[in-house]
């Protein structure tokens, strides 16, 4: 009986309160840091903000002489700092709970009275130190704040009830306690009412801000087990998505070698067996390819990047599907063609920190829907313009691709790229220790010579090396004239 009638303020109860206080704001700065989630800081600041709000009524405490001469200050603008803390309290709510997510349009207004009655905090709180006065602060605290924020708070825990969110109930428990707790510390302090001692009001408070808190950091550390389960969850699905792409794969390959097998038998069918060669290197494009392409993706779901694995493994799946499809066809539409080589840039950059700049311009008058091409004929060509124009280049790395008519009877695919040129490109293949053998662009010839053989004109593929005055290169381009009759 004789702790709950003693003031809190000197029974070192108090100095208990703003150490939990303080060390709530340490911890949960430092987990800001570590999961960059912006309820950590909204957290930590609300915390913080109450300790600096009661730290000035201890007495007699360890820091006696350190805060001595700064109390004076906070004590005098204690309204002020009330009245910001539950400001703070308010942003902390709507982040934990993702009201923006649920509620844009009520979280909106909200945010702009909150916005409105900081600002008259801090007008207020820099008129009262300058004026040592009291007055105006107390009368905008009791006939502004009070009925604005009491009614922003009954509709933003009617907000918190409906809410879906599973860590909403510790919001809702920690805050109905302070609540009460506010109003019990109120009817003994201003009122003499309930408590036999006012001290004990204030005790009654200082309680319902540790029990607050408590239940704000237990939702907390919900939330985190719930982001790290959804994390968990996803790489796991990531993996999985990864694993039956490397299936697909493998069962790709199986059939084609089946396949080929079977019509080498057949040696009487020599144009079948050739068509099928064709089609198998078509479908497999570049095995290189495919294995760094799923590496690359691997290390984003390492690094825990769930958006950007999410996003390239969709990409990827995509030119897997259309790969496969090219292999069953004979000719594609121009639209087409460019889309699927958006996708095989797209998976090629990841391995250049997405530093290549690749921008496609069609004349107006060309409809890509209504010219046919072979599928996958321009792939050869970017995977030259990357790995030999642009791979040994450090910045500024571009593929520009021109479409347009030439005449009445060919569309002309320009395709060019501020690489190193195919003088030093050839000159540094020639130094390798091992050389791969490239069949791309061979069979991408023998692909069109195929395809026009019942067209009335012919393809040219030529080649230029872009230089300056000094012959200094520039870079390549490379002109493809395909008929359209």
């Amino acid at each position: 009986m004789l702790f709950l009638s003693s003031s809190p303020h000197k029974n070192g109860f108090l100095s208990f309160v703003v150490g939990i206080l303080f060390v709530l704001t340490i911890y949960h700065f430092m987990l800001y840091f570590q999961h960059k989630n912006k309820t950590y800081i909204f957290y930590s600041t609300y915390t913080f903000l109450i300790f600096i709000t009661y730290f000035s009524f201890t007495e007699n405490d360890f820091l006696e002489g350190f805060t001595t001469s700064i109390k004076p200050f906070f004590k005098l603008t204690h309204l002020a700092w009330v009245w910001i803390y539950n400001i703070i309290y308010f942003f902390f709510v709507f982040n934990f709970l993702n009201f923006t997510t649920y509620y844009p349009k009520s979280t909106k207004i909200i945010k702009k009275i909150l916005f409105i009655l900081l600002s008259i905090a801090f007008i207020l709180l820099i008129t009262s130190f300058i004026t040592n006065s009291l007055t105006l602060l107390t009368a905008a605290y009791t006939f502004v704040f009070l009925p604005v924020i009491i009614s922003l708070s009954f509709y933003s825990f009617y907000l918190v009830y409906i809410s879906p969110e599973p860590a909403k109930n510790y919001i809702f428990i920690g805050s109905f306690i302070l609540f009460i707790s506010s109003i019990l510390g109120t009817l003994a302090v201003d009122f003499g009412l309930v408590f036999t001692h006012k001290e004990t009001g204030y005790l009654a408070f200082y309680i319902g801000v540790i029990f607050e808190n408590i239940c704000f950091s237990l939702g907390l550390g919900l939330r985190q087990k719930i982001i790290i389960n959804e994390r968990d969850e996803a790489n796991q699905k990531l993996i999985a998505k990864l694993k039956e792409n490397e299936s697909l794969k493998e069962a790709i390959n199986q059939q084609l070698l089946e396949k080929i097998d079977v019509l080498n038998e057949q040696i009487n069918l020599k144009k079948e067996i050739d068509d099928l060669k064709l089609t198998a290197l078509r479908s497999q494009m570049n095995p290189h390819f495919i294995f760094n392409a799923l590496n690359s993706i691997k290390l984003y779901i390492i690094n825990n990047e769930r958006k950007q694995a999410t996003f390239y493994l969709n990409k990827f799946s995509k030119l897997m599907r259309k790969i496969l499809e090219a292999s069953s066809i004979k000719e594609t539409s121009l639209k087409e063609e460019l889309e699927t080589m958006d996708l095989y840039v797209s998976i090629e950059n990841i391995r250049f920190s997405n530093e290549i700049n690749y921008q496609v311009n069609v004349a107006e008058t060309v409809i890509l829907e209504n010219i046919k091409i072979p599928p996958l004929i321009l792939q050869p060509f970017l995977e030259n313009a990357i790995w030999h124009g642009l791979s040994s280049k450090k910045t500024n790395k571009n593929i520009r691709v021109f479409i347009h008519y030439l005449n009445t009877n060919y569309i002309q695919i320009i395709i060019e790229d501020n690489g190193i040129g195919r003088k030093a490109s050839a000159k540094i293949k020639s130094e390798k220790i091992i050389n791969r053998k490239s069949v791309g662009i061979n069979l991408s010839n023998e692909r069109l010579g195929k395809f026009v053989t019942n067209y009335k004109n012919n393809y040219a593929i030529i080649y230029t090396d872009l230089e300056d005055d000094n012959k200094v290169s520039l870079g390549t381009k490379v002109i493809l004239n395909i008929p359209l009759f």
